[in-house]
């Protein structure tokens, strides 16, 4: 090697070991620490192994899609051929197809052509045959105009006779027709009658049967008559014990009628009674109704239908008024009186009328007061019933519980629905037994006595409510004591 081929070298060498320096990979595992050496030559050899492996993916990849350009060129072709084979085999079939028809055509136009010639030796020996008849014929073309002439003259004579025969056939005809009307008329006087004849066997039937039946209806009285007769001298024995009978019967009438007039009376009695009884229950319940403050035509009117009047004055029906002593008067005014009983009721049950607690004292009334707190006047809306600590509150009548909570002024507080527009408020109570929505009865335990709220000791602050409005409770205290008085009475 000469010097400038060994510097060339050697300016190569230093060029790759500037590109490609020596290298060290560190590799640590477990806490130990080892090193690989990556020489020039080694990255040498691997830059040489990536290339050669890019040329070939290269290479390979040229190769395929120039392959696949010529796979497709030639389906192409391969299409093309079949496409031309296929037109190819078409051609034949119509070739075939056109080859058939033409052998079928030539036996045709072969079978026809023996007819023909058929036919033209059968014309031939035909013509013979005529030639000799022919030649017969003249001969007898003499003795038929012979004959045609000796025709005549017989058709001449038959003219005559089959006008003569015209004629009489004519008159025959006249004849007929003259017969068969004659017939027809022979015809319908035969239905005639035979139907006179059909009316006349139904009436003989009708007859028959009527006779049968007469005959039947004469044998039936006659067993009637015999048995009347029986029955006759039989009603005549038998009249005198059925008027013996008759006579107690009419006693027995007499004392029924007594028994039944007592039976009305005391029915009559029982239903003044009755309605003496719902009338004082009714005005118990209405002095009740206006001793609570109530007003009793708007919280129980009366119904419509009891104020009655067709002219003249209006006056008012109410069950004090008087009534007739007949059953039907009575059971009106019962059936009013009653009506109007429940009405009161379904509005008696619903009163308050009776205290909250047992044990108590009125500490505060319903009315103007001055307030224990500021010294000022106020409206009181109820009674304060001051009593033991913890003593039970229970419900004053039926009704719903419509509010059970606290209240800013009331503390503890229980609010109960009881219809007809009235309400129960008890307030200030040391503990809730009920719920809201929940039905109570008269007597329940709704809470116990207590001094929640704005209270200066132990009470509960009862209200009663008509429609939001207050009313006083003590008029309905007062009432249930009315009450208690009558039911002692």
């Amino acid at each position: 090697m000469t010097d400038d081929a060994r510097g060339w070298a050697d300016r190569l060498k230093g060029g790759v070991r500037r590109i490609l320096p020596e290298r060290q990979i560190i590799l640590r595992t477990d806490g130990e620490t080892s090193y690989v050496r990556l020489t020039t030559g080694l990255q040498l050899i691997a830059l040489g192994g990536w290339l050669a492996v890019a040329g070939w993916v290269g290479f390979a990849t040229v190769g395929y899609y120039t392959q696949g350009s010529m796979i497709l060129a030639k389906n192409d072709a391969i299409d093309r051929s079949r496409h031309a084979y296929r037109k190819l085999l078409d051609q034949v079939s119509d070739y075939q197809l056109s080859i058939v028809g033409i052998t079928r055509d030539l036996k045709e136009t072969e079978a026809h052509l023996r007819r023909l010639f058929s036919q033209n030796e059968a014309l031939k020996q035909d013509l013979n045959s005529t030639e000799v008849a022919l030649r017969t014929s003249e001969a007898e073309r003499a003795r038929i105009a012979n004959a045609r002439v000796a025709l005549g003259d017989q058709l001449e004579l038959l003219g005559s006779e089959l006008r003569q025969m015209t004629g009489k056939n004519n008159a025959l005809e006249a004849h007929i027709g003259t017969l068969r009307r004659h017939l027809e008329t022979i015809e319908a006087e035969k239905a005639e009658i035979a139907a006179e004849r059909a009316a006349l066997d139904d009436q003989l039937w009708a007859l028959h049967n009527e006779l049968e039946s007469s005959n039947s209806k004469v044998a039936l009285l006659q067993n009637n008559v015999k048995a009347l007769k029986g029955d006759l001298r039989t009603v005549i024995l038998e009249r005198s014990a059925i008027a013996s009978d008759n006579d107690g019967l009419r006693n027995q009438m007499s004392g029924l009628q007594r028994a039944l007039e007592e039976e009305r009376d005391a029915h009559r009695t029982e239903l003044r009674r009755i309605a003496d009884r719902a009338q004082q229950n009714i005005r118990t319940v209405e002095e009740v109704i206006r001793r609570t403050g109530l007003k009793l035509d708007v919280i129980a009117p009366l119904p419509a239908k009891q104020l009655m009047g067709q002219g003249g004055p209006f006056v008012p029906y109410h069950p004090d008024m008087q009534v007739d002593e007949d059953d039907d008067s009575l059971r009106v005014a019962l059936t009013q009186r009653l009506d109007r009983w429940e009405s009161l009721r379904g509005v008696f049950v619903s009163l308050p009328l009776v205290s909250p607690v047992v044990n108590y004292r009125i500490s505060s009334r319903f009315g103007p007061r001055v307030d224990p707190f500021n010294g000022r006047t106020a409206m009181h809306d109820g009674l304060d019933m001051a009593g033991p600590y913890k003593e039970p509150v229970t419900a004053t009548a039926d009704g719903e519980v419509v509010f059970a909570g606290r209240r800013s002024r009331y503390g503890r507080v229980v609010e109960i629905d009881h219809g007809h527009g009235l309400m129960t408020r008890y307030a200030h109570l040391a503990k809730i037994s009920v719920r809201r929505g929940e039905t109570v009865k008269l007597g329940r335990t709704i809470g116990l006595l207590g001094s929640s709220g704005r209270s200066s000791g132990p009470h509960v602050h009862y209200e009663v409510r008509y429609h939001g409005r207050a009313l006083n409770p003590a008029k309905f205290l007062k009432a249930g004591t009315y009450v208690q008085s009558k039911e002692t009475n």
